[in-house]
């Protein structure tokens, strides 16, 4: 969020900044006046991006600590002023210095010159939006609506409307950002927080339980739901209602698919809703002229974050549709960086059925400060078209829990407390323009007429108005703007508008379907399908969407018709998976909605003419893992005797049966063969001809997996079915497949696929001492990672440890204890026996032993070897190796003592992202890895060798989380001190 959670400084730095001279006035001036000497400052440090100027709307003390602003119909300016942060590190009583301030132009020359005090007392109030008179304000655990009904400048009514989002971490992690979308509903940020919500308005309401996710709730009845993404400080809809949220190190995240979406099919194995459209982590780069330090890399348990040139506070990111700006910036998204004293344009283009964000110019931003106190953390359109930023003005806008407790004392949370700053960018060719406001517009006519100006401002007030009124009178000018509004903006609004009025009709949606704008086509989908239900003509033009040249289209309408009934939807959502189905998210809206169809599907997208061969592949291997995770026993065996009986491409038959091989091994109640899954789904009954051909396909795929004239792809999937096919039939070609020669994707599905056999000699075979050496650092994490994870394995994994083929410190000390705390005895004893020296809780001791080491000079060139040798499988570095742990590249600030700790001691603190998760499966499967994503009916998980693994909830045997990591402890046993000196050289070395 905007209050970064940074800030251990080594105490050099900490002295430095407290001798910095910033002008103590700053702190003990009471006021500020616009032609005073430290706002001239402030406007001279600036570096704004050519063309434009940037003017101050507000300063304190008219305005303090702002973390939020929105206009109301008479341009009036609500602020959020969050006095009140930090909150107490450690727990203790909160504040009640939050305001909400109601800043006027008096004069109307566009500055605001008068405040009042709309409400005081409020804790930690960090969002709002205008309502009916009023306003909500998001203010954990509440949500609240106040209003001034007198028209003295202060509310007079303050109503909890909703209570239960969750307060009990930092106020800078809370819900946030009240958003009014196209449907009429109140979208929140989570704050990466989870919450009981329920509305005290209807206390026989049950309450809406949840992890950390988005929601959004009904201005008028306050019901609340969940929705897709886990944003931050941030969010904001483009011009066609698409939705976009930031968190710290991820500038813009779009929200892709909706959790309604993915219940309709619990045998679904997909969980992700989230795309990230711009750059994140270690490669969303920012250019700061402050000369800030960007403080999270001198904290230790930051230490796999890279910070340094790069977004570490993304928040308040917006789509930009103003005029104020110039042509070229309508559709940008800007980011706040408030540690680094910036704001980032970046540019949006399409990608598939989501985007991608790229930077306009490189080595600046749209707008830098020099100044260091300079801390944007909201952007707003304005009513001139003008982009208005909040600048909260603090000379430390870090959260002191974030910071140990001995270097708080040399930080100054306080000062800025008393100022804050508003400023508006706009072109330098700009001129303001007469006052408008909509306060006056008497009319709904003259409000659908304010609807298609070109002004965003206009047109979201006119939208919310229109809203608030819901004047009936009002239809046949939307209808009419439907038609003929110049703006595509305008008219996609007026549909959504006759949505919420209930006026929606079969002919306008017609028109609107065949609307030349894409944008305005996907949204009348989604309205089409809203009213289908009452209209069943427009099935016909629901299915023709399918067929749309706008990717976007499509994919809507297979998210709409995957809740329509009928052989029409069926076969325009195998249209849509037949072109599009190489895109994973148009795979998950196709599949996500047939569930109750899976054999007409699969009959229809067969039947399709000339599919995209790639999308072909792809959407089989899915309905295959479809049949296996849901379809009765009969129709799973059906699905195999025509894959193994088919005389088409090896490619998608291959691919299909993985998927089936996939799902139904994860089930129970398949009478088992010794043969493998395949033989077992075929039946003891089968005919001598099926089981033929069953073993004639075999011995194909086990060709094709050999084959090095095939593509990779192709060879990972026959290698990956091995894996379900009779041990002796396979065994000769994975061994083959392990050679260091063969692309290391296709060495770790032969790793996998070993596995999956669980045969003992497989186990054997990858331990053997003569190829144990020539294993790469992800070839080995990964048999390692395998042994741990299949019971058959366990005793030849003790077996070579005692041998000293695998060393003991190169299991993670996660599966290390877990291997102790067996239901086995005999496991847990032997495993006790090998692991107690690791175990012991010696590793303080081993870390104080090798301190000696970093006041030797080592050569980082050859620390290289020693990375790409022991970390390089799970940990990138300057673009190179794992992407299972966190980048290293940034960590060169980092001291070299806290280096060997966190090597050394790696569990010594774990980031939340990176603690190891150990699931337990219905069908004896033992998994571990690091949470990516999970659903209502799925979880996914990143293992310990890169690949990903989806569950389904309902064949979780067991789940726990040891907050442990899944770096082995006991490294330093893999290496000599020189080597390990040289590793820490190169780290810091930061090349």
């Amino acid at each position: 969020m905007f209050y970064n959670k940074l800030l251990l400084i080594p105490l050099i730095i900490l002295l430095l900044l407290a001798g910095t001279n910033r002008n103590d006035e700053r702190i003990s001036e009471p006021s500020a006046r616009a032609d005073s000497t430290r706002l001239k400052k402030a406007m001279a440090s600036f570096k704004l991006e050519p063309g434009l100027r940037i003017e101050l709307i507000a300063a304190e003390p008219l305005v303090v600590d702002p973390v939020a602003l929105a206009f109301d119909e008479k341009r009036r300016m609500y602020v959020v002023e969050d006095r009140g942060y930090p909150d107490p590190a450690e727990g203790g009583s909160p504040t009640t210095l939050g305001r909400i301030a109601l800043l006027e132009d008096k004069d109307g020359d566009g500055k605001y010159d008068h405040r009042s005090e709309f409400a005081t007392g409020l804790t930690y109030p960090n969002g709002l939006l205008v309502w009916k008179g009023g306003v909500f304000v998001t203010c954990a655990p509440d949500i609240y609506y106040m209003k001034d009904t007198d028209g003295d400048g202060v509310a007079d009514i303050r109503q909890v409307v909703l209570t239960g989002f969750s307060n009990k971490q930092t106020a800078q992690i809370r819900v946030s950002h009240p958003t009014l979308g196209l449907d009429g509903k109140v979208y929140v940020t989570s704050g990466l927080n989870s919450g009981e919500v329920r509305s005290p308005l209807y206390p026989d309401r049950p309450a809406v339980s949840f992890a950390p996710a988005d929601g959004r709730f009904d201005p008028e009845t306050f019901e609340f739901e969940t929705t897709g993404g886990r944003s931050q400080f941030g969010l904001t809809f483009d011009a066609y209602g698409r939705r976009f949220g930031c968190s710290n190190r991820h500038p813009v995240r779009q929200i892709v698919l909706e959790p309604w979406h993915l219940r309709r099919n619990p045998y679904l194995l997909f969980t992700e809703t989230i795309e990230n459209v711009s750059k994140v982590e270690a490669e969303a780069a920012v250019f700061p002229i402050s000369g800030a330090i960007t403080s999270a890399d001198f904290i230790p348990r930051l230490i796999g974050l890279s910070h340094t040139g790069t977004f570490t506070s993304a928040s308040g990111v917006m789509m930009y549709n103003g005029t104020g700006l110039t042509a070229a910036h309508r559709g940008n998204v800007f980011i706040c960086e408030s540690a680094q004293n910036l704001v980032q344009r970046q540019i949006v283009s399409p990608k598939g059925v989501s985007f991608q964000s790229e930077l306009p110019y490189k080595g600046r931003e749209f707008l830098s400060s020099t100044d260091e106190w300079f801390r944007p953390v909201f952007l707003q359109h304005g009513p001139e078209g003008a982009l208005y930023i909040a600048d909260m003005h603090r000379k430390v806008i870090d959260h002191p829990s974030y910071v140990p407790e001995e270097a708080r004392g040399g930080l100054d949370f306080e000062s800025g407390k008393t100022d804050g700053r508003i400023y508006r960018v706009i072109r330098e060719s700009f001129k303001d323009k007469s006052p408008v406001g909509l306060a006056s517009f008497g009319s709904v006519k003259q409000l659908v007429s304010a609807l298609q100006s070109p002004e965003e401002w206009e047109r979201q007030t006119a939208h919310r108005l229109l809203l608030e009124n819901r004047d009936q009178a009002a239809v046949p000018f939307l209808k009419q703007a439907v038609i003929s509004s110049k703006f595509p903006e305008s008219r996609l609004r007026a549909l959504w508008i006759l949505e919420s009025y209930k006026a929606s009709d079969p002919k306008t949606l017609q028109v609107a379907l065949a609307d030349k704008d894409a944008g305005v086509r996907e949204q009348a989908v989604l309205l089409a399908g809203n009213a289908y239900s009452s209209h069943p003509e427009l099935l016909s033009f629901l299915t023709a969407a399918a067929h749309d040249p706008a990717a976007r289209v499509r994919f809507t309408s297979a998210l709409v018709l995957g809740s329509v009934e009928g052989s029409r939807a069926t076969s325009a959502l195998c249209s849509i998976a037949a072109r599009d189905g190489a895109d994973r998210w148009v795979r998950a809206a196709v599949l996500s909605g047939i569930g109750n169809r899976l054999p007409e599907f699969l009959a229809a997208f067969r039947a399709q003419p000339k599919p995209d061969p790639v999308a072909f592949s792809a959407v089989m291997q899915d309905l295959g893992q479809l049949f296996g995770n849901g379809a009765s026993f009969a129709d799973c065996r059906i699905l195999l005797k025509d894959m193994i009986e088919n005389h088409g491409d090896y490619g998608w038959r291959i691919s299909t049966t993985l998927g089936l091989a996939e799902g139904v091994s994860r089930r129970t109640g398949l009478p088992s063969s010794e043969d493998g899954i395949l033989f077992s789904l075929l039946g003891e009954n089968a005919q001598v001809s099926e089981k033929q051909q069953l073993n004639k396909f075999i011995t194909e795929v086990a060709s094709r997996a050999g084959n090095p004239a095939l593509g990779t792809r192709s060879r990972i999937s026959a290698t990956a079915l091995l894996g379900y096919t009779p041990f002796d039939k396979s065994l000769k070609v994975l061994q083959k497949l392990m050679d260091a020669r063969n692309p290391a994707e296709l060495q770790l599905e032969t790793v996998s696929a070993l596995a999956r056999l669980g045969d003992v000699r497989g186990g054997v075979y990858l331990t053997q001492k003569n190829i144990w050496s020539n294993y790469t650092p992800r070839v080995k994490s990964a048999v390692i990672a395998a042994m741990v994870s299949s019971p058959a394995f366990i005793n030849v994994l003790f077996g070579t440890i005692e041998k000293q083929v695998i060393s003991a410190a190169e299991i993670s000390s996660m599966d290390r204890q877990r291997l102790m705390k067996n239901k086995d005895e005999a496991i847990s004893a032997r495993a006790q026996e090998l692991f107690r020296e690791l175990e012991g809780g010696g590793r303080m001791k081993v870390y104080q032993d090798y301190r000696s080491i970093l006041t030797s000079t080592a050569d980082a060139k050859s620390g290289k070897a020693v990375f790409t040798r022991a970390c390089s499988a799970c940990h990138t570095y300057a673009g190179s190796g794992g992407k299972v742990g966190p980048d290293l590249t940034g960590v060169r600030n980092q001291p070299a003592d806290a280096l060997l700790l966190h090597i050394l001691v790696p569990n010594y603190e774990v980031l939340p992202a990176y603690q190891a998760v150990s699931v337990e499966t219905n069908d004896g499967r033992s998994l571990s890895g690091w949470l990516m994503a999970e659903s209502d009916n799925s979880l996914t998980l990143k293992t310990a060798f890169g690949t990903q693994e989806s569950i389904l909830r309902k064949n979780i045997k067991t789940l726990s989380n040891s907050g442990l990591s899944l770096m082995p402890e006991g490294l330093e046993q893999t290496m000599t001190r020189d080597e390990l000196a040289q590793l820490i050289a190169f780290l810091k070395a930061g090349s």
